[in-house]
């Protein structure tokens, strides 16, 4: 009996641990379809603090096309990383690897992201 009990708080962490790993990567493919050009001085982060002269020097569509190519990319990737490793490994070692497949690109989209705060012409 008490090893069924066991089983079962086992099966309720994971499912919990893939429901939490489940909104977040939503969350990541969501943003890109809610940010548009029309609300984005009020919840592109960054954007919004812009003065009206730097907006209209900024490459508002180029960086919306590359925040949704790439947080559509981070999303699947880092999903994908996280079952591979989850089948793969301790659920704990997964866990990790998929924080640090989070974390990794970020960097990366920082710098890509502030290159579209001069309009290319």
């Amino acid at each position: 009996m008490n090893i069924f009990s066991y089983y079962c708080i086992l099966e309720t962490a994971d499912i919990i641990l893939f429901s939490s790993i489940a909104l977040v990567q939503l969350t990541f493919l969501g943003i890109p379809y809610l940010i548009k050009e029309s609300n984005a001085k009020y919840y592109l982060a960054g954007y919004n603090t812009l003065s009206e002269e730097d907006r209209d020097n900024y490459d508002l569509k180029g960086y919306l096309a590359f925040q949704k190519k790439f947080l559509t990319q981070y999303s699947l990737s880092t999903a994908f990383i996280f079952i591979i490793f989850y089948f793969t490994f301790v659920t704990s070692i997964a866990f990790i690897i998929y924080v640090i497949a989070l974390l990794i690109p970020l960097p990366y989209f920082t710098v890509q992201g502030n290159k579209f705060k001069q309009r290319q012409t």
